[in-house]
């Protein structure tokens, strides 16, 4: 039977929580088992059964509206295309978003002691309010790292959020987790100059108990500034078309130097990885070309967040270097 009334004990709610997380903590609160709590909540979770199932029984026994439930926890939004205020460019809950800690300094400000873990989209990498690397490598609290000894890392950030807000965050979600793979392949195939001032940006960042911080988080976090510079070169209209264009592809691979990305930049050969991002661009296109259905461009070029159902921004849009219609 659905439950009746509210648990002793509440938990604050805290913005794009995973349903997991907060049930986990409205248990401990209340000194229940999550089995516990999900046999009181009296729906069984199929593998079809749409989460949103929860959110009236977890209405109650929560104390919070069905409304501020959607409005905290972004698995209960049941579109990806909304006018509502509140539910626009939240993340989506799927696997192109990863589920991290949220930063613990802004959970201990909330009044929660407990880890609240969140829907992260690709840009959630730095605390801008406590300076704290929320980004690839935390999986626990503890793991998130002070990165005041890496101003260039803060100054990405901000500059990440200002390529979105330029090019779209769908283009620069997609430039920025290829960007990050093509920079750590470089890092592989070339010799970084001058070593020492890498090395020194790699052991610049400490946990507070002295541990050693994670290769993985280093990477990420020490070329930071590198990445989000390669993603806006990857991510722009412009250099798109340049690149594709016959006899643009010189021009595209000299801004890498320009840009500070990869001083003396030079490919090697084809297996480069820059070089086979620009083959998979063309060979995309040309799938969509041969096969006249441009929604095997909106597959491959996902969205990360709820998106406007009417007046959707400009930059949601793009027309495609070849001739297409838009995507």
């Amino acid at each position: 039977m659905p439950p009746s009334r509210r648990l002793p004990r509440t938990v604050p709610l805290f913005r794009d929580e995973t349903v997991d997380s907060f049930l986990a903590r409205l248990a401990a609160a209340n000194h229940l088992d999550i089995e516990e709590l999900r046999a009181l909540l009296d729906v069984r979770m199929l593998k079809k059964t749409p989460i949103t199932e929860l959110r009236p029984p977890l209405a109650t026994v929560s104390g919070y509206t069905e409304h501020h439930l959607t409005l905290a926890l972004p698995e209960f939004i049941a579109t990806k295309r909304t006018d509502t205020p509140g539910l626009i460019d939240r993340p989506l809950p799927d696997s192109h978003n990863a589920q991290r800690p949220a930063c613990r300094f802004c959970v201990h400000r909330a009044g929660i002691t407990s880890p609240v873990i969140c829907w992260m989209t690709h840009e959630r990498n730095v605390c801008l309010r406590h300076l704290l690397w929320i980004g690839d490598g935390c999986q626990q609290p503890e793991d998130q790292v002070d990165i005041t000894p890496l101003p260039d890392t803060v100054l990405a950030q901000r500059h990440h959020r200002n390529l979105i807000a330029r090019h779209g965050r769908r283009w620069v979600g997609l430039a920025f987790h290829s960007a990050k793979e093509i920079f750590l392949d470089w890092k592989e195939r070339y010799e970084f100059h001058p070593e020492e001032a890498v090395t020194r940006r790699l052991t610049a960042l400490s946990h507070p108990s002295g541990k050693p911080v994670a290769d993985d988080l280093a990477l990420t976090a020490g070329f930071h500034p590198e990445i989000v510079r390669l993603s806006g070169l990857l991510a722009s209209d412009h250099w798109e078309r340049v690149a594709l264009r016959k006899g643009g592809l010189a021009s595209f691979l000299d801004e890498v130097s320009h840009r500070n990305i990869l001083g003396g930049y030079e490919p090697e050969d084809r297996s480069d990885p820059l070089l086979k991002w620009v083959r998979d661009r063309v060979g995309n296109y040309n799938m969509a070309l041969h096969f006249n259905r441009w929604e095997i461009l909106a597959f491959l070029f996902h969205d990360e967040t709820t998106r406007r159902l009417t007046k959707r921004p400009a930059t949601d849009l793009r027309t495609c270097p070849l001739p297409l219609p838009h995507y």
